[in-house]
């Protein structure tokens, strides 16, 4: 994807597009690789009930120390093993966290995000795109382009089978904004933990590029990113 290709994909912040594009009033919401819960925290108001569901620990401790709502609850468990009853949820997100579920267990999780899911429940699936300052900046940390080709082929084979049908697809550029270069190791890091030592090794020369690649703005430096948004609902 060519730069003036991005320049063409309209600029969404991640704040806005899924209260625009989600039926969120009232729902049950499982948010699955929640990370630190930023998102979980974000729909939180407006959901009869929110679970992040993370297989990290230490950001799950995070997200607890932020939590700010009682609809708002978080679990340690895996994408391809959800601590959850049939039927028992609305909407499940995956933003940005799919593509980090081991490709052998990733058609796993989607079967089991159909079975927690009720009939008419929708799936949205947003993944980024090998494209964007952001992705550069990772890049040496873990190219992960084939994993994003990969896991948006199995999106797309299971998005007219016999679980779930696509509602919409569209492409959007999000960014990321890091107050310095230790705020973005930390954000590596909490990820994927085992990074650790690729991390020491390439600091000097990340650190390069978190300053040649970074928009300068209020609060720090930008990163934009491509990402791709996938809306899926659940059939019978």
């Amino acid at each position: 994807m060519t730069k003036s290709n991005i320049i063409d994909i309209p600029r969404i912040a991640r704040e806005s597009l899924l209260v625009e594009r989600l039926p969120l009033d009232g729902a049950r919401v499982i948010d699955i690789g929640c990370g630190e819960g930023w998102l979980t925290q974000l729909v939180a108001p407006k959901t009869s009930k929110i679970i992040g569901i993370d297989p990290s620990a230490t950001a799950l401790e995070r997200a607890n120390a932020a939590k700010n709502t009682t609809s708002e609850n978080y679990l340690l468990a895996s994408a391809e093993n959800l601590p959850l009853n049939n039927a028992s949820t609305d909407i499940a997100i995956y933003y940005n966290s799919l593509h980090h579920v081991p490709v052998a267990l990733q058609r796993k999780a989607l079967g089991e995000t159909a079975r927690v899911l009720v009939e008419g429940g929708l799936l949205c699936v947003i993944e980024p795109v090998a494209s964007g300052s952001a992705y550069e900046l990772f890049q040496p940390v873990d190219d992960e382009s084939d994993v994003y080709d990969t896991t948006y082929k199995l999106i797309l084979g299971v998005a007219d089978g016999v679980e779930f049908q696509q509602v919409q697809e569209e492409l959007f550029v999000d960014c990321y904004i890091y107050r310095n270069f230790e705020q973005f190791l930390d954000h590596v890091m909490v990820v994927d933990e085992g990074r650790a030592g690729v991390l020491a090794s390439l600091e000097d020369m990340l650190r390069k590029r978190f300053e040649q690649l970074g928009e300068a703005v209020d609060g720090g430096r930008r990163y934009d990113q491509v990402h791709r948004l996938n809306l899926l609902r659940k059939l019978s």
